[in-house]
């Protein structure tokens, strides 16, 4: 019987995408990432360790102050959890800074409170709010639904108390998130409608896991770009298994939130930015479709070319310096209620 060996660097572009990927990403690329080890053929603590997750970033933009808070839980077990507040430069306006609770990827595997610091501050500046990082603890060792509870109670301390705390507006309030933080922020939308509280008034999705059913056979962007850089299928299936690793809970709408069966007329508007090369694409489009169809305010762009973390890549890719921008422009559009 053959035994199965794991890839060894270098990888090269798939044929299959090689042609269609920006220039700018595939030159970054072939210089930077070709010989890395991928983080599905290695450990996680060994991907954890090995400094930046996603190479690329820009730089961070300036704020007010950062300040780190630890949450007591009132709604499950475990221990605190960690939030990172940005605050913007200047006087606090009269009713208080609006609010954005943002929620990082790294696959519900990878990332912490550091990851995603330059979005964050982009936001924080350019939304002109209050930005919450909240730093969810991580699967495989705390699979589904830890994340999920985790991202709840910071909900609920934002609500309860914390909004006073960070003289905030609640009234003023959207959520946003990257690749599995998008998966997050939508699962708290929608956990906000069912128990009738908070009211938040927009959420912002960055390449969004929506459907962790999803796969080549029945889904249109994984088949076609199962081998794309970044997010391959195989490596979405490896974070999936740690992240839920009980099969019944592939279609648990609180780990899919596209499948959820609540009313989504109720949903806060949306604005779905996705790569044009990219496994999760469709499933990011459906929501988006989903909500509209809903009659909900829905926007959805397509970054061309990209794959999955170009968000990440603002200080090499002029479309992720773009997807910033819009992440940005629909949070304060949102917020400006």
């Amino acid at each position: 019987m053959a035994i199965k060996t794991t890839p060894q660097p270098p990888y090269p572009i798939h044929h299959s995408v090689k042609g269609r990927l920006d220039p700018e990403y595939v030159a970054f690329y072939n210089e930077h990432i070709i010989n890395n080890q991928q983080v599905h053929y290695q450990p996680e603590a060994a991907s954890r360790m090995s400094g930046t997750l996603l190479p690329g970033a820009g730089p961070a933009q300036t704020v007010g102050t950062t300040h780190d808070y630890a949450i007591k839980r009132v709604e499950s077990s475990g221990p605190d959890v960690a939030v990172r507040v940005f605050t913007p430069e200047g006087e606090n306006p009269l009713e208080g800074w609006p609010v954005v609770m943002y929620f990082h990827g790294g696959g519900w595997v990878l990332g912490n409170i550091n990851t995603e610091n330059v979005i964050c501050s982009h936001i924080c500046q350019r939304a002109r709010s209050v930005v919450v990082s909240v730093d969810y603890r991580l699967a495989p060792e705390d699979p589904f639904p830890a994340a999920v509870d985790d991202s709840w109670e910071a909900v609920r301390w934002l609500e309860t108390g914390g909004h006073d705390l960070l003289a905030i507006n609640i009234k003023r309030w959207a959520v946003a998130g990257s690749s599995a933080g998008g998966n997050l922020a939508a699962v708290m939308c929608q956990r906000a409608v069912s128990r009738n509280e908070p009211r938040f008034v927009g959420q912002v999705l960055v390449v969004p896991v929506t459907d962790n059913t999803a796969q080549t056979s029945d889904n249109g962007s994984w088949r076609e770009y199962e081998n794309t850089p970044a997010l391959p299928a195989e490596k979405m299936i490896w974070y999936r298994v740690r992240y839920l690793p009980n099969e019944e809970d592939l279609a648990n709408p609180e780990a899919s939130p596209l499948l959820w069966q609540g009313d989504w007329s109720k949903l806060p508007p949306v604005r779905v930015i996705v790569g044009g090369l990219d496994v999760l694409r469709e499933e990011g489009e459906e929501y988006a479709e989903k909500l509209k169809e809903a009659g909900v305010a829905s926007e959805c762009f397509v970054m061309e070319g990209m794959p999955h973390p170009f968000l990440a890549m603002d200080g090499v890719l002029k479309k992720g310096r773009k997807a910033i921008t819009l992440l940005c422009e629909g949070l304060k559009q949102a917020l400006e209620i």
